[in-house]
């Protein structure tokens, strides 16, 4: 597999490659810092994964994801971007990203998009499509126009997956240090599940200290 780092920064050009050198899992690294340059690599080589800046210095990343859209492409993207724009991050999620990385970020938390991605290319490499497959992708979409701004699927995917593997109740600090995610983005995903009725909060007494709030499945 192929990605490409679509990122006008030098700098952060540098991190996001070394972050992917260290994961190991692609064979080529492509760069991109115009969206000329991106535009006529894309034309030219086969790439898997798009790690796109929205900001760029010739336009905005967004402009490209829309053509990679309209043209019917089958490249993946993680968003990028250092301002938590509300309405970038409903415009690329309905355009079908991925993830949506807010600068700066750890490595942890790159790896975590990176693994989003591999997990959707595991699903799909197999020539016959199962039934578990089809209700995955079609619940993605159905789920990428109910989320509120700034939710990604893969992102509600990835921690359902870490509450069935975690001790129940939970609180969101024990969740967020099994996902590797911080305690803000945990505790929003956490709010969705309650409030669709997937996650009940409840509170637990002790016998020293305050009482928290725990969760546990409906």
């Amino acid at each position: 597999m192929n990605v490409l780092i679509i990122e006008d920064d030098p700098m952060v050009e540098f991190i996001h490659r070394s972050y992917l050198e260290k994961m190991a899992l692609f064979q080529i690294i492509y760069s991109a810092a115009t969206v000329q340059d991106a535009t006529a690599l894309l034309s030219t080589k086969v790439v898997d994964l798009i790690l796109l800046d929205i900001h760029l210095k010739d336009g905005n990343g967004l402009e490209i994801l829309t053509k990679l859209r309209m043209d019917k492409t089958a490249h993946e993207v993680i968003l990028i971007t250092a301002a938590n724009e509300a309405q970038s991050v409903k415009e690329g999620l309905h355009l079908g990203v991925i993830d949506y990385l807010i600068k700066p970020f750890t490595f942890e938390r790159f790896k975590q998009s990176i693994e989003l991605f591999k997990a959707k290319q595991q699903r799909l490499e197999s020539t016959k499509i199962n039934q578990e497959t089809i209700d995955f992708l079609i619940k993605k979409a159905a789920l990428s126009e109910e989320l509120e701004k700034g939710l990604s699927v893969d992102t509600l995917d990835y921690i359902i997956k870490e509450i069935q593997k975690i001790k129940l109740p939970f609180t969101i600090q024990e969740l967020a240090d099994q996902c590797g995610l911080s305690h803000v983005s945990v505790r929003k995903y956490i709010n969705y599940l309650e409030q669709t009725n997937q996650l009940k909060a409840e509170t637990i007494y002790t016998k020293i200290g305050r009482p928290y709030k725990a969760f546990r499945w409906l």
